[in-house]
């Protein structure tokens, strides 16, 4: 039976000690920075939150006044609608 001449290589990668400093020191500021741009993100998110609850109640207390005002403006029209019906039915009896 002939043998195969196979030889396997086996490739061991040394990486010398100030590369694998800065490859851990570069991912550690790059976790750092992740974290510190997502804290401010969250911070800024917060802050629409309140800025737009902020609006929402503006807007409710605007669409209060609004519906109060044409209430008003309704019952002002049924009151000179009453008066001119009235001024009509003087105006007519007096001739």
């Amino acid at each position: 039976m002939p043998q195969q001449n196979t030889s396997h290589r086996v490739i061991d990668m040394k990486l010398p000690l100030p590369w694998l400093i800065t490859g851990a020191v570069t991912v550690g500021a790059f976790m750092i920075s992740l974290g510190w741009n997502s804290s401010a993100q969250s911070s800024k998110l917060d802050q629409l939150i309140l800025a737009n609850i902020k609006l929402e109640k503006r807007l409710d207390d605007r669409d209060i006044r609004l519906d109060a005002m044409r209430d008003a403006i309704y019952a002002v029209q049924r009151i000179t609608d009453t008066h001119s019906l009235r001024i009509t039915a003087l105006e007519s009896a007096r001739k």
